[in-house]
Formats: structure tokens, C-alpha cells, sequence
């Protein structure tokens, strides 16, 4: 039973991946694509299972110097792949294509929050700084807002300088509003940003269900633990944004939408809060 208590925290991600789903069959998005988001979760959900019942007397750490390397490294290798029309957000395989800002982002708060924990301000300010700029020349104001509204609690709260607090959100919010002036020119895909007015075609019934599934997605994961830890609020604020943004731009609706790429940092960040929230501060 306690097995249970760990993992169903993955099942709350379902209603809104098959609402989604509903909404692209009645689309007419072919089954090759669909069946992905469906496929990422099953998968996803089992390893992570796995992975907490199996190491449940270990924390999932994420800390060391090496990962700041590995994050940003992974957030520049998007400039060394064919864009479209300028804009360099993916890493693609074949078929497949990452869209590395949505799997890397939530794992960056968590290193970030780490530092943080560890009085590494100059590192917090340094590492928000150059993730700002890199995803100002993707261009992705999308998740640069998100990441910003994020780490904007985070930052407030580690800095003692009231100054510095302020000249560095000042920064951040100069840097997204750019990014919302020079917005790239792609068309959006009806089933990827605009997946929750395909759900709202299906009748108010639906719209209102889909609406209530991606509240599910962030109030019981974090803002529950947000009562008492810093990350899980900023965790939070992040896929709050990314959904808010998609009612005002063109930008990918996470877990609803087809995607595997926002599936993966979902999974990845419930499955950190999972293992961690004993020790949250």
C-alpha cells in the first residue's frame, strides 16, 4: 500500500494526456503521433515506479558542479542543429525531436535550488543569467518566461542584498519582455498550442474537464509540497507559466498537448519531489 502512495502520484498526469488525446483523434491527428504521448507516459511512469520503490531509502540528488555543465551544454547543442526559420529549440534524431528546453528547465531549478541551499549565490545569479540569454536566442519566450517567473522566488529569496534583488529581477523581466518583442514567426500546430481549444470544440463538458485535469497537474504535486518547500513552488510556478503562456503565444501546452519532451520533465520533476520532500526546506 505504501508502493502505491509513491507511485500514483504518476496517474495524475492521465486525464489530461487522454483528454488531449480525445481532442487530436477528433482532429484528425493520425495515430503515429497521438500514440507517443501515451507511449512516453507508460514508459516513463513504470521506470520511475521502479525507480522510487526500488532506491526508497535513497535521495535523488541533484547538485554537483558537473551538472551545470552538462545542463548548459545541453540547453547550447539546439545552435548546432537545423533550425527552422531561425529557430533552434530541438535536438532531432530521425523522427524524433527533443524539445531539450522542457526536459532540461525543471532539472535546472533543482540544481539552482541546490546551489542555492549551499549559499552559492554568485553561481545562482551567474547560471540564471547565461540559461536567460540562451533561451533568449533560441528564441523561446515560452519558456523563458516560465523559467524566469520560477526562479524569481528562488533568487528573492536566497539574496540578502535588496539591491541586487532588485536590479536582477528588473534584468530577467527587461530580457523576457525582448523576448516578447521579437517572437519567431513559426505557425503554430493546432494539436501542440492550441490543444486546449481543440478540447474546448468538443463541447463545454470536455472544455471544462480539461481545464480541471491540468489544475490537477499542478496542485497536488507542487503546490501541496509548496507549503513548506521553496522548489516545489517554484516547480509550480514554472508549469503554471508554461500554460499560461500558450492562451497568449504560440508555445507547446505541456502533458495535454502532443510532446513527449514536456512529459519527460514532468516525469522527471515529480519523480525529484517524490524522493526528496522529507528533506525539503
Amino acid at each position: 500500500m505504501n508502493d502505491f502512495k509513491d507511485v500514483r502520484i504518476y496517474f495524475l498526469m492521465l486525464p489530461s494526456i487522454l483528454i488531449g488525446t480525445l481532442a487530436m483523434v477528433s482532429y484528425g491527428v493520425t495515430v503515429s503521433l497521438w500514440i507517443q504521448n501515451i507511449i512516453i507516459w507508460i514508459i516513463g511512469t513504470t521506470l520511475s515506479s521502479v525507480f522510487i520503490i526500488k532506491n526508497k531509502k535513497r535521495k535523488f540528488f541533484i547538485g554537483n558542479f558537473s551538472y551545470t555543465i552538462i545542463i548548459v551544454t545541453l540547453l547550447i547543442l539546439p545552435f548546432f542543429f537545423n533550425g527552422l526559420d531561425g529557430v533552434h529549440r530541438w535536438l532531432s534524431f530521425g523522427p524524433i525531436n527533443l524539445y531539450i528546453a522542457s526536459i532540461i528547465l525543471p532539472l535546472l531549478l533543482i540544481h539552482i535550488w541546490k546551489l542555492a541551499l549551499n549559499k552559492r549565490e554568485h553561481y545562482v545569479l551567474g547560471l540564471t543569467i547565461i540559461t536567460s540569454v540562451i533561451l533568449l536566442f533560441q528564441p523561446d519566450a515560452g519558456q523563458l518566461t516560465a523559467f524566469a517567473c520560477a526562479i524569481a522566488f528562488i533568487v528573492w529569496k536566497i539574496l540578502s542584498n535588496r539591491m541586487i534583488k532588485i536590479l536582477f529581477i528588473t534584468f530577467t523581466a527587461a530580457i523576457c519582455v525582448i523576448s516578447w518583442v521579437f517572437l519567431d514567426d513559426l505557425a503554430p500546430v493546432p494539436y501542440v498550442e492550441h490543444i486546449i481549444f481543440l478540447v474546448a470544440d468538443l463541447g463545454n463538458f470536455w472544455f471544462i474537464l480539461g481545464i480541471f485535469s491540468l489544475i490537477l497537474l499542478l496542485l497536488f504535486p507542487f503546490f501541496f509540497y509548496g507549503r513548506k518547500s521553496m522548489i516545489s513552488l517554484s516547480l509550480g510556478v514554472y508549469y503554471l507559466m508554461t500554460m499560461i503562456v500558450t492562451l497568449i503565444g504560440h508555445f507547446p501546452m505541456p502533458i495535454m498537448g502532443y510532446g513527449i519532451s514536456p512529459i519527460i520533465g514532468y516525469l522527471i520533476s515529480i519523480t525529484w519531489l517524490n524522493k526528496n520532500k522529507e528533506n525539503f526546506v
